[in-house]
This record gives structure tokens, sequence and C-alpha cells, in this order.
């Protein structure tokens, strides 16, 4: 059955309801949005107050109809002040707060006059329908009128024009108990209840289209700085490696004076060399890693001998690369130029991690319907639990030569091409590094 204590206790609990749902959304985004917090308390107060209203059979009258009016006031004043804060409206504080003031004050009074319940409710109709009209005002004057708006904007207008139809009965019938009253009185309360869980939906939804709109500000400026960031990291890489090989040029250049040389210098200019070319791979790996995070990337795919792009590779290195090519050169669709990186990279860690800088041994092998590349060193070895690590970006297992870069690089190359890279153990000790690349494959 349809009536004013069950509409009551149902208006009750979904404002409580629609409470604890601010606060759980406020809480598992941590945060502290303004609107949604007032609106939060709105929901509190206006919640307690049809509470109030629906255990007046139970509790004294001033408490169920005093209390549960001035707590209606204040949760639709602060419903008001919510809308006016999530639409960014200036200037309303003032006004809102002398308004809320003067409703209190009148609602008092009347309280305390004693005055006719008739009057009273006359008295009530008419502040609530003044403040479900300033939310239409609030609503439909949006600059940015979207359909949620106008729906929000259309169901406040109804809700304060049954307010005032209400009220307008009263003025010739002293019988609240009138059945000319009761009639409009409950379909306000109907109407009430319906009107509170669209617009509780309804402003929890302008609350998260708010929040994606700063989100997606936020996220754009966030691009630009990352973007104007890596636009400089690359232009200074570029800038930077030229006169390094500048240096490192000269630096070889002075191995054929080696006999002029005293050991304490040539000490000296080996140390600088090493230094050199530790600062021409963190170029090459900064330059590499922005070009693989360009959105608009895509593999420049030729049909190139694998032989070949492994011995060129290897043939960059004055140290004399040792390797092992297939017995028939395999042709196969992949970006030479990229593949030539992750080939750098490999052989540059086992140089960085073999004794002496001991040349790396590179094999190819076909392995099922994969091409294996592996660049075995001499050095100390991966240990089991940091296999999986070693290839994410600036991964670094102590403080000695490495970007923490070159690896994840590799893995990137060989995921574009739809391989992989592995690492496994070297016998007797060292570390084998296998990349893995589709023979038959559509890439993307």
């Amino acid at each position: 059955m349809i009536d004013i204590p069950t509409l009551s206790l149902a208006a009750g609990l979904g404002n409580l309801a629609f409470a604890a749902l601010v606060t759980v959304y406020t809480w598992s985004v941590k945060t502290t949005d303004q609107p949604l917090l007032i609106w939060r308390w709105a929901r509190v107060i206006s919640g307690s107050a049809f509470l109030l209203i629906w255990l007046r059979p139970v509790i004294p009258l001033w408490l169920s109809l005093t209390v549960s009016h001035l707590l209606l006031i204040v949760g639709w004043s602060l419903e008001c002040a919510a809308y006016a804060s999530l639409l960014r409206r200036r200037g309303w504080q003032m006004p809102l707060l002398i308004l809320t003031g003067l409703a209190l004050i009148a609602q008092l009074t009347l309280h305390g006059l004693g005055l006719s319940r008739r009057i009273d409710l006359i008295y009530f109709s008419w502040i609530n329908g003044a403040f479900f009209t300033a939310m239409t005002v609030l609503l439909l004057t949006q600059r940015s009128n979207g359909p949620l708006l106008r729906l929000m904007g259309v169901t406040n207008a109804i809700m304060g024009a049954i307010f005032i139809a209400r009220s307008v009965p009263l003025f010739w019938i002293n019988d609240i108990a009138h059945l000319g009253y009761q009639g409009p009185n409950l379909t306000l309360w109907v109407a009430g209840y319906l009107i509170t869980i669209i617009n509780g939906y309804g402003f929890l939804l302008l609350a998260k289209q708010s929040d994606d709109r700063n989100l997606r500000t936020a996220l754009a400026d966030v691009e630009q700085a990352e973007a104007e960031q890596r636009q400089l990291l690359s232009l200074a890489s570029h800038e930077f490696r030229t006169p390094a090989a500048m240096i490192q040029a000269s630096l070889d250049s002075l191995k054929y004076l080696a006999d002029d040389i005293q050991p304490a210098v040539a000490t000296r200019l080996d140390n600088m060399r090493q230094a050199t070319q530790r600062l021409i791979h963190l170029a090459n790996a900064l330059i590499t890693q922005d070009r693989l995070r360009d959105l608009r990337f895509g593999l420049a795919l030729q049909e190139v001998g694998i032989n070949a792009v492994v011995g060129q590779a290897a043939d960059h290195y004055p140290a004399r690369i040792r390797w092992q090519v297939l017995d028939q050169e395999l042709y196969l669709d992949v970006d030479p130029e990229l593949l030539t990186i992750a080939l750098h990279n490999l052989i540059d860690n086992a140089l960085r991690q073999s004794p002496d800088r001991r040349p790396p041994e590179i094999r190819l092998r076909l392995a099922e319907s994969d091409l294996e590349i592996t660049v075995a060193d001499y050095g100390p070895g991966v240990p089991d639990g940091e296999k999986a690590a070693i290839f994410e970006r600036f991964y670094r297992r102590d403080a000695g030569p490495g970007s923490g870069l070159g690896l994840s690089i590799v893995r990137t190359i060989a995921r574009l091409h739809g391989g992989e890279i592995t690492v496994r153990d070297q016998v007797p000790h060292g570390a084998v590094f296998a990349l893995r690349l589709p023979v038959a494959r559509t890439y993307n």
C-alpha cells in the first residue's frame, strides 16, 4: 500500500543510500571533490528528516515536525550549493546563505508562535518550492546545457510546482485531513520519491562527467608536457651523440701512438674511451626508446637475409665477435634497423658483463617455427629470480655500467616482430640471451 509513512521511509533510506554511494566513490577514487561532499551531506540531512517523519507516531511531535522541517530546509539548501559548486557558478554563496538563514528563522518563528498546522504547511510548501525553483534555474541556465542537465532541471521544476500546488487548497481548506488536500499531498510524496531517485543518479552522473572532464584535461596537460620532454631529450641525445662519437674516434686514433704514450696516460685514455662508449650507448638507447614509444610507430618491414644482418652487426665492433650462422641464408620480413639495434644492445650487454670485455658468441638456429638468435657471454650470469625483471625498463642489478634501457628495448623490438626474448644460464658460467623470431608471421 502506498501511503505517506511508507514513502517517507523509502525516501529516507534512499537518501542515505545515495550518501553511502558517494562515500564509497570518493573513498575508492581518493577524491575530495567539493560538490560531492556537499551533496553527500545534503543526502544525509534530508534522509534523516524523512526518517523522523516516518517515526512521527512514536516520537514527540516537535521532533517529528519542527526538526524534520528545519533539516529539510538545510538539506535543500545544501543541494542547491552542490549544484552551484558542480556547475562552477560564482556569487551564489551569500544569497543562498541569506535565504537559508531567513527560511530557518521564519520556520522557527512559526513553530514558536504555535500557529495552525495549515499555515505552517503553506509556508513550508512555498519555501521548498523556492529552493527547487532555484535548482531549476541553476540547471536550465547552465551554458553547457546537455540532455542530463535539462532532464534534471525539468524534474526540479515539476517538484517545485507540486510544492506550490499542494499549498493552494490550504487557502480555503482548514482541515488537512480533507481529501482536497490529501490528494495533492500524496501526489507530492510519490513525485518527490521518484524525483529523489532521478536526481540522485543524475547528480552522480554529472559529478562523474565533471571528474572525467578534469581527468581528460589533466591527461592532455601531462601528454603535452611528456611530448615536450621527449622532444627535448631526443634533440639532446642526437646533439650529444655526434661530439661523443668524435671524441671516441680521436681516442681510438691514439692507439696508433701507444708506443709513445706512458702507461699511466694510456690507462686514463682507456678509461675515457670506455666512458665515451657508455655515453654513446646511452644516447642511442634514448633515441631508440623515443622511437619505440611513438604511437604512430610502425615496422618498416623488408625481406632481408638474417645471416647478413647478424654479420653486419657483429662487424661493427673492433673486437672479433664469434658467430655461427645458418648453413643456408634465411630471408625474413623484418625491420632491419630495429633488429640491428636489438643485436647491438645484446652484444653491448654481453661485453659489459664479460671479464676483460671478452667477445660474446652469437649463434643462429631454427627451433620449430622460430628463428633463434643467441648471444652468450662469460659474465657472472643472471640469478633465477631476476631473469624476468632484467627486461623491465630502467632495471639495473647493481650500480655498474648500463642505462637499464637496452634489454627492455630488445624485448619491445622482439614483441613488435611477434617474437620474444629470454635468458638462460651458460655452462659453466655466464648467460645466454635468446631472441626468437617467427619464421612466418604477419606483423602489426
